[in-house]
């Protein structure tokens, strides 16, 4: 039987891929989708492409089918330090002048690799930073790595490469940073391993920024061959929070190839020896969203319609509900969609303004205005903030645990797993906190302890749903967060 699809049947494959995946092909590249797509087949369980195909778009994927089914559609061949010119950047322009501009009590940098593929890049960051910053472990340094492929994952966590993975690199590379482990393999040095954090996640289904996957504050973004994957709406939509998950002055760094006007207009473009540089800069502009009417059609009877327009005027009428009048929302409910759509610049200027005024909502004011500091990176601030929350509510959980995760990124990993264990005492079933208690406790090397504080979490949340919303989780399903804890433990 012929592996080629109907039109309709691969036309329905397409959108598929593009809605729950982000990933765009072309009607070009079926025969390459079609290859791809039947290298999938078994381990789902089919031996016809036809059959396979037509059960993938008539049924919702959970996200670790997803996750394999990507395995098999994106390429995760890369090596270290690929592109030079844009560790170069990192090196000899960003970093020096970002040490400069930090103090004594804000050694902090934090680093996103997303589409780490097999962890090369990740890597590369960790030496591009062991280079270049002095005094390295006075620094609170995070990098977090993700991808939507579990098969990479693990072999990123490994950190276990062949020689194939250090070329265009000088000897020395793979002789500094790493030791041999076997016939042509050689292992990432524990010191510069510790120094990544791998994690799954969906660019174009995943919610970020979030503190619950720590894609907040970052400082910089490396986004290197993955919106090639996109389409021109999943790029600009991508690159949109992307946008909103770096601090002001934060970077975005992607492949040339995908250098374009396609990446969200909000960045300011650094040019650095023919290398475009993305940077958060420019003033957000907020504007109302007003309902557009819009036009029927054109269709077969348009011709009869040019005849008697008033039939294409009731047309028009019948197809459009009536305008609702503007709703009139509070100051903190503006503040609260500002916070939702990731304009946290504006969200802090409305609750900073809030709590100066004798407002009967302080705590929800204060809860709001510290997540929104902590999502700034303005740590110091948000800490204080939760102080004076806690101060007005002592029995307050979720205060615990946004302090929990402003102390675990100033590298203050003991206060956190104390604050933790008092929202975990005011609330058995709170599971941000389970979770999070297990990744701390991992990240110390008490594996046996992290493990039990995630089987927790997935207990909890095994009573539930899988399509309720995580409460303080940021709009994350149980089901997701259920499938993202599994593949921590497994």
């Amino acid at each position: 039987m012929s592996s080629k699809l109907s039109k309709i049947l691969f036309s329905e494959l397409r959108i598929y891929l593009l809605t729950h995946l982000g990933l765009s092909f072309s009607d070009k590249q079926e025969l390459e989708l079609l290859k791809k797509i039947g290298l999938a087949i078994k381990v789902f369980g089919f031996e016809n492409i036809h059959e396979f195909v037509q059960w993938l778009v008539e049924n919702d994927l959970t996200g670790q089918q997803l996750e394999s089914l990507a395995s098999y559609l994106t390429v995760g061949e890369t090596y270290f330090l690929r592109e030079k010119k844009s560790f170069k950047f990192l090196e000899r322009v960003y970093v020096p002048r970002f040490i400069q501009e930090k103090t004594k009590e804000n050694k902090n940098i934090r680093i996103w690799s997303a589409g780490c593929a097999s962890g090369e890049e990740a890597y590369s960051i960790a030496i591009s930073l062991l280079r270049t910053i002095p005094n390295i472990k006075d620094w609170n340094i995070t990098i977090l790595a993700t991808d939507i492929n579990p098969v990479l994952l693990n072999k990123a966590k490994k950190g276990i490469y062949t020689k194939w993975s250090f070329r265009n690199n000088p000897d020395w590379f793979f002789t500094k940073y790493f030791e041999k482990v076997g016939d042509n393999l050689f292992q990432i040095l524990p010191e510069i391993k510790n120094m990544v954090t791998f994690a799954p996640l969906n660019l174009a289904k995943d919610i970020y920024p979030s503190l619950l996957n720590n894609t907040n504050a970052m400082d910089i973004i490396f986004c290197r061959n993955v919106l090639i994957y996109f389409s021109q709406e999943g790029i600009r939509e991508v690159t949109n929070r992307l946008y909103k998950s770096l601090i002001h002055g934060g970077v975005l760094i992607v492949s040339p190839v995908e250098m374009s006007n396609l990446i969200s207009p909000k960045f300011a473009k650094i040019n650095y020896e023919g290398y475009t540089i993305y940077q958060k800069g420019i003033i957000e502009k907020f504007k109302e969203k007003t309902q557009k009417i819009r036009l029927p059609k054109l269709t077969a009877n348009y011709k009869s319609l040019q005849s008697h327009p008033s039939q294409l005027v009731k047309k028009r009428i019948k197809n459009n509900p009536p305008i609702k009048a503007i709703e009139k929302i509070s100051d903190y409910e503006q503040a609260i969609r500002m916070f939702d759509q990731g304009f946290f610049e504006k969200t802090e200027s409305i609750l900073t303004n809030l709590l100066s005024e004798d407002n009967e909502n302080k705590k929800k004011i204060i809860s709001l205005l510290a997540k929104t500091k902590a999502n700034l990176g303005k740590l110091d601030d948000a800490r204080i903030l939760c102080d004076k929350g806690l101060e007005i509510d002592k029995t307050d959980y979720s205060l615990y645990y946004l302090t929990a995760t402003v102390m675990q990124e100033q590298g203050k990993d003991e206060e956190a797993i104390s604050s933790l264990r008092r929202a975990i005492y005011l609330d058995h079933n709170f599971v941000l906190a389970h979770f999070l208690l297990g990744n701390i406790s991992i990240k110390k090397g008490h594996n046996k302890m992290g493990k039990k504080h995630l089987n927790n979490a997935i207990n909890i949340l095994s009573r539930l749903d899988s399509e309720d919303i995580v409460p303080e989780s940021d709009g994350i399903t149980v089901g997701r967060f259920t499938e993202i804890i599994t593949a921590l433990i497994t």
